[in-house]
């Protein structure tokens, strides 16, 4: 174990010359900083790449501009940007969204954030979101070895290895603050690994002067899988994205792992598409649909997946409404295109279905029931005492069905309005590229660390 998790490291930490570029970088930005006029007082480097527990190849920068916390919120919002512009002048850059607005960019091959944030004298008295970030710094730091900073970048590949990382609307999983906060509370990667494998729904994790009531009161609010609670602000999970989905993979591969320790829960073999004929072939065995749908242009790909997945709810419920039972929905998408792939027990109904009413000596509610306007085949008859009809149904095509939900979503929704329904055949034309190795995982139904 000891040796393979060795190989491992070495593949995964960044080297010394990265660091370098990583500490010149921010110097340089910290230095033109202070050429800039304005009401701010310094920045702060946070995030993995300050901590040291960021992995080899990223190239990630998070800084957070400092301002008096007497400042309104609206001026520190304009102060922030106009700063953060000015920083990025000459650079490609584009406004994103966290409690308030903030530019991010690249600079020299740096994927750089620069966050407007309040000088607060702690994590729980912040006065945005953001606030509380420099704290999570200052509080690992004081904390974590050498040791744990190593570890950490072990779990967060095995993370990255099973797809169960990153916090974002894409994965909905850990954010890495929350697996370093695993590694400080369990010692090591092994130990952590050991205790995930252990989790069951609903599992508290608690820090210094925190109380399992707190965790408790955060859960019976949430419902969440897993409760992990801030050690810079008690009010809040740092879990609070992770799906159960994604959860009881964690869980899953943390088992399979103990039993069988393998590379390939880091980096996982990456497997080939299958041939098309095949795909086509096991494309009949079962009942899939898709819509297919373009990311809208100047929309942040972390919003549109929010909307992918909003989308990928009302559709559920839309078919379930008209009788088509989803038996599993999954998202797929590369930043410009997505598709949205439901399997289905049928895709064709028949013409009829039986609904059952009250019983037939309810005058009132069997007058309601009859009542109602719908195209009746058979009936009224009487059923073990309840009022029966045969009626017809309204859609007996699933694929029209979807038509039909992308026309009703195309006045409120710019993610449905260059979408369309596919069929089996419609799902080939797009089997190319990392799709059709996407698609190929999901139709052999296998994780990728099996």
């Amino acid at each position: 174990m000891e040796k393979m998790l060795n190989k491992v490291l070495k593949k995964i930490t960044p080297t010394s010359e990265e660091i370098i570029a990583e500490k010149k970088m921010v110097e340089e930005i910290r230095q033109h900083l202070k050429k800039i006029d304005g009401k701010h007082s310094h920045i702060e480097w946070c995030g993995s790449s300050a901590r040291c527990t960021h992995l080899k190849g990223d190239k990630d920068l998070d800084l957070f501009i400092m301002y008096n916390k007497e400042m309104p919120e609206s001026e520190l919002e304009k102060e922030g940007l106009r700063t953060a512009k000015k920083l990025f002048r000459g650079e490609k850059w584009e406004k994103a969204y966290s409690q308030h607005p903030y530019i991010r960019g690249i600079i020299k091959g740096f994927e750089v954030e620069l966050v407007p944030s309040y000088m607060v004298a702690s994590g729980s008295e912040k006065q945005s979101a953001v606030d509380r970030t420099p704290f999570h710094n200052k509080f690992l730091l004081e904390r974590m070895t050498q040791k744990q900073q190593e570890d950490t970048r072990l779990l967060k590949q095995f993370l990255k290895g099973i797809n169960a990382y990153g916090a974002d609307l894409k994965n909905c999983a850990l954010p890495g603050y929350g697996v370093e906060l695993l590694i400080l509370k369990h010692e090591s990667f092994i130990k952590s690994i050991k205790a995930i494998s252990e989790m069951n729904f609903g599992h508290t994790i608690v820090f210094e002067n925190q109380t399992k009531e707190k965790a408790k009161e955060l859960f019976e609010k949430t419902n969440a899988p897993l409760i992990l609670i801030d050690p810079v602000d008690a009010n809040r999970n740092v879990a609070s994205a992770l799906s159960l989905e994604q959860f009881e993979r964690m869980v899953y591969a943390a088992k399979l792992f103990l039993k069988k320790p393998s590379e390939k829960f880091f980096f996982p073999t990456q497997k080939k598409a299958m041939p098309k004929e095949k795909a086509k072939k096991t494309l009949k065995t079962k009942e899939l649909l898709a819509i297919r749908t373009i990311f809208p242009k100047n929309e942040l790909e972390d919003i549109v997946w929010g909307q992918l997945r909003r989308q990928t709810k009302k559709i559920v419920t839309y078919l379930k409404e008209r009788d088509f039972a989803v038996e599993s929905a999954n998202l797929w998408g590369n930043g410009k295109k997505a598709l949205i792939v439901l399997q289905l027990e049928n895709i064709q109904l028949q013409k009829t279905k039986k609904i059952t009413g009250p019983l037939a000596s309810d005058e009132a509610n069997a007058k309601r029931f009859l009542d109602k306007k719908r195209k009746i085949i058979s009936g009224p008859r009487v059923e073990e005492g309840r009022l029966v009809l045969e009626i017809e149904r309204e859609e007996t095509s699933a694929q029209k069905a979807l038509e039909g939900f992308i026309k009703r979503e195309k006045k409120e929704s710019k993610l449905m309005q260059k979408a369309r329904a596919l069929n089996e055949k419609g799902i080939l034309l797009e089997y190319n590229g990392e799709f059709a190795k996407w698609l190929s995982l999901y139709l052999e139904g296998k994780e990728v660390f099996e």
